[in-house]
């Protein structure tokens, strides 16, 4: 078979498989694919990407989502090299900024969620919330034309209360920017990919969020949080309490359970770690498989 088809024909196979088994949930011998975000391996992955993708391969990853960093190889080269690896890319990750300038590499990708990562801090306020809405429904209108879903990704500051729009009016806890993200965007054009762990950070139960947004959400992001941590609404050093799944404080059997049976695409990812960021991945990988049991 040529390498060309040959890619063609392993990404269809695992995505079609992973389709399969998280719309029905674990049975038989096979396991419920798992993803990596590859930002927990962002030194790694920048230095020896081929050397990279076939370690966490022999983890037992299936697939893995991307992160702008990676994003100056030639779209189609950086695709090739996960297929090679015998992993899928589903999911990509991209700079607000950048969305509707990328949606011909995230094409080209082979994608099927193209993700904003993050908003910049000068929209993390209403005004900015409001507008990232509108954009996303403008980009993910142009991104559903060429069979991608868009998406965002949530991190602390989306569950701050707002300052109230009228003078003297008390704070109201409900009025987030995540609520105008979602209420302010079209459905069949933008998703939500949660972050576990972040909602966490922000004071919120990411099992809540989860059921109350099942539709919504195609996407998860796994990673753990240590005990006694405080809560934050600013990313950074100060909200970094990161620890391996199954060594934390969040409850991971209802929320894996949702989405093992939900088809939902499940993301290992970690920002720093304290253990060699590839032995981190392996730990939570490992530790995960008790709760798909």
């Amino acid at each position: 078979m040529p390498t060309s088809s040959r890619r063609s024909f392993l990404q269809l196979s695992t995505l079609a498989g992973a389709s399969a088994f998280m719309s029905k949930g674990f049975c038989g011998t096979k396991p419920t694919p798992v993803g990596a975000q590859l930002y927990t391996l962002h030194k790694e992955v920048m230095t020896d990407l081929p050397g990279t993708l076939a370690a966490l391969k022999k983890i037992g990853f299936q697939m893995v989502e991307t992160f702008s960093g990676m994003h100056t190889r030639p779209a189609r080269e950086l695709r090739g090299m996960v297929e090679d690896a015998g992993l899928a890319l589903p999911s990509a990750h991209f700079a607000f900024d950048t969305l509707e300038a990328q949606l011909d590499y995230a094409h080209d990708l082979g994608v099927s969620y193209m993700v904003c990562a993050m908003l910049p801090k000068p929209d993390q306020n209403r005004d900015g919330f409001i507008k990232a809405a509108a954009s996303f429904n403008a980009v993910g209108a142009k991104a559903k034309a060429m069979n991608i879903q868009l998406a965002f990704h949530n991190h602390n500051f989306e569950f701050q209360p707002l300052p109230p729009v009228a003078a003297g009016a008390a704070a109201d806890p409900a009025d987030i920017g995540l609520k105008i993200l979602l209420d302010r965007t079209d459905p069949s054009l933008v998703s939500w990919e949660e972050d576990c762990y972040w909602v966490a950070q922000g004071g919120l139960n990411p099992l809540d969020l989860l059921q109350k947004y099942n539709a919504r959400i195609p996407l998860l992001h796994l990673k753990d949080r240590t005990a006694d941590a405080a809560t934050t609404y600013t990313p950074g050093k100060g909200a970094q309490f990161f620890t391996e799944i199954g060594t934390g404080t969040i409850d991971w059997t209802p929320i894996v359970k949702i989405g093992q049976h939900g088809g939902k695409l499940m993301f290992i990812e970690q920002d720093t770690t304290v253990m060699p960021a590839i032995d981190s991945l392996a730990l939570s990988y490992k530790n995960l498989q008790k709760y798909l049991a």
